[in-house]
């Protein structure tokens, strides 16, 4: 596993725009530009999953909060939801999904480590950064247009 260090430029006018948005507007702008930003990692780790009784791949899924804490304004993760599968895949309950994935990812006395979660993650940072950048644009665009159409 490698470490790579980024340097980001216009942070101060990124904040300044999100502020002038409004706390929830700012919020929902973050969220949705991250939401997009992560599908390639979504796509590369349910790939990665592995397909025993198909719940694992079947509960890949983006979600996102707002952050706690700090400065983290909004966290999105990838990874196994407890949602049920989709009606087209029988709408089942998923079982374990969240064992089966760290035992994956991580293995067990029993079963050797086959990663795909910080693979999926590895492989498509570039991709990640600048689809999270033209997304931001685009949601922080739209957002002040909308705001300007009720004044």
């Amino acid at each position: 596993m490698s470490i790579q260090n980024f340097e980001v430029q216009g942070m101060a006018e990124l904040e300044e725009a999100l502020l002038d948005l409004g706390a929830e507007t700012g919020f929902k702008t973050l969220r949705s530009a991250g939401r997009k930003a992560m599908e390639p990692v979504l796509i590369a780790a349910t790939i990665g999953a592995n397909r025993d009784s198909g719940d694992l791949k079947d509960s890949m899924a983006i979600s996102s909060r707002k952050g706690k804490g700090g400065n983290r304004a909004v966290d999105i993760d990838v990874g196994p939801t407890k949602k049920k599968a989709a009606k087209s895949e029988g709408g089942r309950e998923l079982s374990g999904v969240a064992h089966k994935a760290i035992a994956q990812e991580y293995g067990t006395s029993d079963q050797e480590a086959e990663p795909f979660l910080r693979p999926a993650l590895d492989q498509n940072v570039d991709r990640v950064l600048d689809l999270f950048g033209s997304e931001l644009g685009k949601a922080i665009a739209r957002a002040v247009k909308k705001a300007n159409r009720g004044k």
